[in-house]
């Protein structure tokens, strides 16, 4: 039998929140260069690919860097920098522009409009409600700007707690403060390796939530948008009671 689902956990950016890419573009194109919202969706399925290839078999050996994100980040830019082919001398300026840009965590402030009242049902339900993110130190804040802390139990931030995903320490966190056991929580996250290998060695469920077609051949349960979850809790749900 398994065990009921309790508490359901979710990553911060581009689960919850997503960055405003026109701001991104339209600076890029103030510098002279031709630039699509579809070039920034290529360079993340570029960058989340070559992480996957880079990552997984570290984590299959039981082996988890310090760190993740920078590795993913050099490659999304690289990637971006491919589809727009800026001049080669003004290719690292670019990479620093638009890395700064995704810095600035008010970019990240655009919200599904099927977010805010999937949290709210969720939260009706019963289950208990944290954030994982690896993030800079101010997620739970950029949360509350968009108004989405409310519907949280907790938010673990990377740079707060010091521990990053996919360390199993940041999960081990998130347990402890919802006082449930691995097998009796859910983990939605954007980024195989990341986020689902993470869950993996931390013995959580993983759904992987893809809105920009980066993962067809994902082993994990796959979603493109949140109230997608809702038969994925329906067949654990089920699974429990037999």
């Amino acid at each position: 039998m398994e065990s009921k689902i309790r508490a359901i956990f979710f990553d911060a950016g581009n689960t919850l929140i997503y960055p405003r890419h026109e701001v991104l573009v339209e600076d890029l194109k103030s510098q002279g260069h031709s630039v699509a919202v579809e070039d920034f969706h290529a360079a993340e399925r570029a960058g989340k690919a070559r992480l996957d290839e880079w990552l997984w078999p570290q984590i299959r050996k039981g082996e988890v860097p310090r760190t993740v994100d920078q590795y993913y980040w050099t490659e999304y830019l690289a990637a971006l920098m491919d589809r727009i082919r800026p001049p080669q001398e003004e290719r690292g300026r670019l990479m620093l522009r638009v890395a700064d840009g995704f810095r600035q965590i008010t970019l990240w402030s655009r919200v599904m409009p099927d977010t805010p009242p999937y949290l709210d049902a969720l939260r009706r339900r019963g289950y208990f409600m944290g954030v994982i993110s690896n993030s800079i130190g101010t997620m739970e804040e950029q949360l509350a700007r968009v108004d989405l802390a409310r519907h949280f139990d907790t938010v673990l931030d990377s740079a707060v707690v010091g521990v990053e995903k996919p360390n199993p320490g940041i999960f081990q966190l998130a347990l402890e403060r919802a006082r449930i056991a691995p097998n009796e929580a859910v983990f939605i996250g954007d980024t195989n390796a990341t986020d689902m290998g993470g869950a993996q060695l931390s013995g959580l469920r993983g759904v992987l939530i893809d809105r920009v077609g980066a993962y067809p051949n994902a082993t994990a349960p796959r979603i493109t948008s949140l109230p997608d979850l809702d038969p994925i809790l329906e067949r654990l749900a089920d699974s429990a009671c037999q």
